[in-house]
Formats: structure tokens, sequence, C-alpha cells
């Protein structure tokens, strides 16, 4: 099914009929009457993660993506602007509005344009890897989790001290990432208990040769 998928959206312009069911969700449904977080409802966020796993698996789609990186990006500038125009003009407006319905669904299309641009930019130039980045993808996910509560946590005393707004982040935003980054490297990477936990693979077992010595192995997980 995948493998069928991939070939139909591969086809040249038919990526951005991905964003159709996104398009449709948004206009189609009040957004004040359901359940979103960061921008969206939680049923296109599903959607999205739909069309996303469709993407990685089939390498011409990634292709098509690619070839049209140059076309994606100003559609998705141009879309995104209109829409942040046509919602928020006049306080915005009211669901069952054609301006509504335009906005929504120009958001929609725009981001998943902007999507496409990222991918296809990322695909032509930064198709390739370094000890530091195969470090960084890896933490990718541990950071994300630790990151909102380690801000908090330090932001929490910050905040009440009696220094400018722009000190208090200059002093949050490093502290916070020197104890994220600590936390990452000496509780999480090292253990597998923890790095199962924190979304990662296991780290590899050293091989055995005949003669009973542990032969380490390279780490295919990165």
């Amino acid at each position: 099914m995948l493998s069928r998928l991939g070939d139909l959206f591969a086809s040249p312009g038919a990526v951005y009929a991905l964003a159709l069911p996104a398009i449709l969700l948004a206009a189609l449904f009040d957004y004040d009457a359901m359940d979103h977080n960061a921008g969206w409802t939680f049923v296109v966020y599903l959607w999205l993660t739909l069309a996303g796993f469709l993407v990685v698996s089939h390498e011409r789609m990634q292709a098509s993506i690619e070839r049209l990186r140059w076309l994606s990006l100003p559609i998705g500038l141009v879309l995104v602007g209109s829409s942040i125009f046509l919602l928020t003009l006049e306080a915005g407006p009211a669901f069952g509005t054609w301006r509504y319905a335009l906005g929504w669904g120009t958001r929609a299309l725009g981001s998943w344009c902007c999507v496409l641009a990222f991918l296809g930019f990322g695909r032509k130039h930064l198709n390739f890897s370094t000890p530091f980045l195969a470090y960084a993808n890896e933490a990718v996910l541990p950071f994300y989790i630790l990151h909102q509560t380690v801000l908090l946590s330090v932001g929490f005393f910050v905040v009440q001290w009696a220094i400018p707004d722009l000190l208090k982040w200059l002093i949050i935003v490093p502290i916070s990432f020197v104890i994220i980054m600590t936390l990452y490297e000496f509780l999480v990477r090292r253990f597998n208990v923890m790095r199962v936990l924190f979304g990662m693979k296991p780290l590899p077992q050293p091989a055995v040769t005949q003669t009973g010595t542990a032969v380490p192995v390279s780490d295919t997980s990165r």
C-alpha cells in the first residue's frame, strides 16, 4: 500500500495533494471547538504524522519534493502570509464564513508547502553527516523531552530576580542548555534502560570472537 501510494504522490506536483485532508479539516471544522495545541487541532497533527510517514518511506517522492523545492518555498510564504491577513483582520473571522474557510485552508496548504520546502532544501544541501551531527541527531528526542521541565525549573527562580527581562533570558537559556545536555550525557545516553525510555535505540552489544574476546561493534543506531 505504501509503495502504491508513494508512486501515486511521486508524480509531478502530486505531493501537494497530501495537504487536502489538512485543508478540509482546518476549513470545515470549528478550531475553537476542538482540542488544539501549538496552532493545530490534534486530528490535523495525526494526518501530518501519517503524511510524513508516507514521505520518508518512499525515495521517489522525496526526490520529487527536492525538485519542487524552489516552487514550494514561494508558494508557502505567500499562502502563509495571506492566511495571517485573513485570520487576524478585524479580530478574526467567525466559523462558517467564507473568510474563515479561506483563511484556514490557505494556512494548511501554505504550511504544507513550507514543510516541503524545508525537506527539499534539506535533502539537497544537508545530505551528509559528521560526528557532531550524528551525536546531535541522536540527542534530539531526549533534548525535546527534557527541555520544558528544565526551562520552567530554571525560569521559576530567575524570573523573580529584579533584573531586565532580556538579562533573564540570557541567563535562563544557557543555564538550561547546560543542564539539559548534562542530564542527557550522564543520565540518558549511557544507559540502555534510559535510552529506551527516551525513544533511543539501545547501545549495540559487542561481538564475541571464537577466543571469547569482545570486539566493539560500530554504533549503527547513529
